[in-house]
């Protein structure tokens, strides 16, 4: 079931198309000229309630506002809008304004409405299986686990979809210490003793080309690392 928001400025609703929005499996909601303000008061949330919006305009005596409106929304939502109208007092110019403005459609009061039926029914549609699928993938991030094991005999790591990586003894050893203080941030200097034994004085420069060489081997893209995080000033933390 949708939830249509009608914009009338006489504040009916034909029966001709309350049997069109039937068909559509639709509810209507007559919003009122004098509250459509309302719409588009973000702090509200009355947009989110409907699935498209339509303005009935057959009179044409409101095409500045309307255009006005249109401006507004779309600054606002992507929702489907429609723009009801006569073709006894509308022209192609009128139309074609309509349109770049950012109107979806517009149905005609004075042809077969058979049409615009399916064209509204399959936008509808549409944009319900976009929602879903989006709300499916946001869900499905959250709880995919980050698949990250380290293979300490193989001296290596184990990623995403079982992708198993070599690493030499000094890239193992830093991304071991990581894992065991994992999303926690280690500095320079912790990791730099738990993986060289030394007292060389450019320490930090020594810790951030290992991590770059690691980040090369285990990151899809090493500018928007996934895994190896850097702490700005202080050192790199391992998020999984």
């Amino acid at each position: 079931m949708y939830r249509i928001g009608y914009i009338s400025f006489d504040n009916e609703l034909s029966e001709q198309y309350q049997e069109v929005f039937k068909a559509l499996q639709c509810t209507v909601q007559i919003i009122k000229k004098e509250k459509v303000n309302r719409l588009l008061e973000t702090e509200n949330n009355t947009l989110q309630l409907f699935d498209a919006l339509i303005i009935d305009d057959t009179e044409l005596n409101n095409i500045n506002w309307v255009c006005e409106f249109i401006i507004k929304i779309r600054t606002q939502t992507t929702l489907p809008l429609w723009i009801l109208v006569s073709s006894e007092s509308i022209n192609r110019t009128n139309r074609i304004v309509y349109l770049q403005l950012g109107v979806d459609g517009i149905i005609d009061q004075g042809h077969e409405l058979d049409e615009s039926v399916l064209m509204m029914r399959n936008q509808l549609k549409r944009v319900k299986e976009q929602e879903v699928s989006l709300e499916v993938s946001k869900i499905s991030e959250i709880r995919k686990p980050t698949e990250f094991k380290l293979i300490p005999q193989n001296l290596s790591v184990c990623v995403d979809e079982g992708l198993e990586v070599n690493l030499t003894k000094l890239e193992f050893l830093a991304i071991e210490y990581l894992h065991k203080n994992v999303r926690q941030t280690m500095t320079y200097e912790d990791i730099y003793k738990n993986v060289w034994n030394d007292t060389c004085r450019n320490r930090k420069y020594r810790v951030s080309n290992l991590i770059f060489h690691l980040r090369q081997k285990l990151e899809i893209d090493i500018d928007k690392p996934k895994y190896i995080k850097t702490i700005r000033s202080k050192g790199y933390m391992l998020n999984i």
